[in-house]
């Protein structure tokens, strides 16, 4: 049988990894996503998202063109291949690129990190991967960019061992120098500060004769960006094409303008189709610009462990480096949650960005202006560090997509048998309670229905420790491209009334939650 006779939410829940698997009785999937659109108060972008209604008609209907298109004799590979082209060309357009940057897809950000590390080593350099702290992105990048398998399954359904080399990403050529954004108490680094890091580690790792990937974070877990593009500019005034420059944006919370201003400094860019795009996880793709796509056109095959995540339609027409390596097979799940994510994102970006702007100027003020009763507060290093605001690209007014809409709070309601504060794990428990109807748990009708709503928000992230120097318990809200749409025709008055009345329907669940902690 071919897997295009699945039913859609099936096969959007096929061609990842073990992260969008479906568990059988809550048939979520370990984000606490759905396949189909769900009924919930949802501020979980940061994290990932269920799909939109609008969302899934689409891919739905892209489902069925895929079957209509090999019932008359396309092959799958040919379908495959020729949809994929068609999504590159509404990615350029979408972000206004040139013909002469080049898309390559993957099932996630983490799977990216390998084509980053591969282009690199195309230079015929060892790489040394400059990161950030684990913390500030996702898990599996510990693994994916050390050249390792994240997890024990690839998105092509290979059974590997995680944490062993792909073939060509040996320990001999890729090491991993971690320069941290956070203080060891939490606050961000000064601009200035994570420069002098950045160019003394690079300085040492060319003096040594290999090549710095430099990782850049465009609006990590908690919002932050770094380097600056000041500092960005340092970097490429000091070191030229010595060092080669990736930029993880796979939130999403970036604009046109901005992956512009990246491009043009060299720099290859990471997105993803959910996070605030609003697309199911997973999907994604990489922006490459010309210097950089040029490597995989050098005659030499690029390394053979990229055969393990990546088929040949995911790469752009012309890279030989890949073809001589990569297999001639589909990923019809990713194509899906591919569509579903560029479905929301043009529909957003066809609006008018004055009420794009309204709604996300209106949630920064719901979020600002918080009850003292709530069960939690802003933390307020995340809310005012200058890395986690607005991001003014080259003194241009600031588009809404660089606003900052992504916000962490810390849960302060203590647990009631104890009056202790809550640990970390215990915030994880809340995390899932908020996207599980816990009506069964309560007695009073008020209690049960408000137990009842399905709440999602972002997982806790370190970003803030305690005077017991324990981190605090954190969860985060966020706004998606779904969310902007449903709500761009509401005035600004009413646009608060409904961010206030969401957040109050969040904190009242929370309440119920922390009763249920040991």
């Amino acid at each position: 049988m071919s897997l295009l006779d699945l039913p859609t939410a099936t096969l959007m829940s096929a061609g990842g990894d073990d992260r969008i698997t479906l568990d059988e009785q809550s048939g979520l999937n370990s984000y606490g996503c759905a396949p189909e659109p769900v009924r919930a108060i949802s501020y979980s972008s940061s994290t990932a998202s269920s799909i939109s209604a609008p969302a899934y008609a689409h891919a739905h209907a892209v489902h069925h063109q895929l079957r209509l298109a090999v019932a008359n004799g396309e092959s799958e590979d040919a379908a495959y291949t020729r949809f994929l082209r068609n999504a590159r060309n509404r990615i350029r357009q979408v972000y206004s690129l040139g013909a002469d940057v080049d898309v390559a897809f993957g099932a996630s950000g983490t799977d990216l990190e390998y084509l980053a590390l591969a282009i690199a080593l195309q230079s015929g350099q060892p790489v040394t991967n400059v990161v950030v702290e684990v913390d500030e992105v996702g898990s599996g990048c510990l693994f994916s960019q050390a050249g390792q398998y994240f997890a024990a399954r690839t998105a092509l359904g290979l059974e590997v061992v995680k944490g062993a080399h792909l073939p060509g990403f040996g320990a001999d050529v890729i090491s991993v120098e971690t320069l941290k954004t956070r203080t060891e108490n939490g606050p961000v680094r000064q601009d200035d500060e994570y420069a002098q890091m950045l160019l003394e580690t690079i300085g040492a790792i060319i003096a040594n004769g290999g090549r710095p990937l430099v990782h850049i974070i465009h609006r990590s877990k908690t919002g932050i960006i770094t380097p600056s593009l000041a500092t960005i500019d340092k970097l490429i005034a000091a070191y030229g094409d010595s060092v080669d420059l990736v930029v993880d944006a796979c939130q999403g919370r970036i604009s046109p303008e901005t992956i512009q201003a990246y491009l043009t400094r060299g720099a290859s860019i990471f997105l993803t189709g959910s996070k605030f795009i609003g697309g199911p996880p997973f999907s994604a793709w990489a922006l490459v610009p010309m210097k950089l796509s040029a490597r995989m056109k050098s005659g030499t095959a690029a390394p053979a462990g990229l055969a393990h995540f990546f088929a040949r339609g995911d790469m752009p027409t012309g890279w030989s480096d890949t073809d001589a390596v990569l297999p001639e097979r589909t990923n019809f799940g990713l194509l899906l949650r591919l569509e579903a994510g560029l479905f929301e994102l043009e529909r957003l970006l066809a609006m008018p960005m004055e009420r794009v702007d309204a709604v996300i100027l209106a949630f920064g003020k719901a979020m600002r202006t918080l009850a003292e009763a709530m069960p939690f507060r802003l933390i307020e290093g995340a809310a005012n560090d200058p890395a986690a605001g607005d991001h003014q690209n080259d003194q241009a007014p600031v588009h809404p997509l660089d606003r900052k809409m992504l916000y962490v709070i810390e849960l302060t309601e203590p647990i009631l048998t104890t009056g202790h504060a809550l640990s970390v794990e215990q915030a994880r428990e809340v995390y899932r309670g908020l996207y599980t109807d816990m009506a069964e748990s309560f007695t009073q009708p008020h209690d049960r229905l408000v137990a009842s709503e399905i709440c999602h928000l972002g997982q806790p992230v370190k970003c803030l420790k305690q005077s017991d120097g324990e981190w605090a318990p954190t969860l985060r809200l966020s706004l998606s491209a779904p969310q902007i749409f449903e709500m761009i025709g509401l005035d600004a008055d009413r646009l608060v009334e409904r961010f206030a009345a969401d957040i109050e329907r969040i904190a009242s669940k929370i309440r119920l939650v922390t009763r249920t902690l040991a």
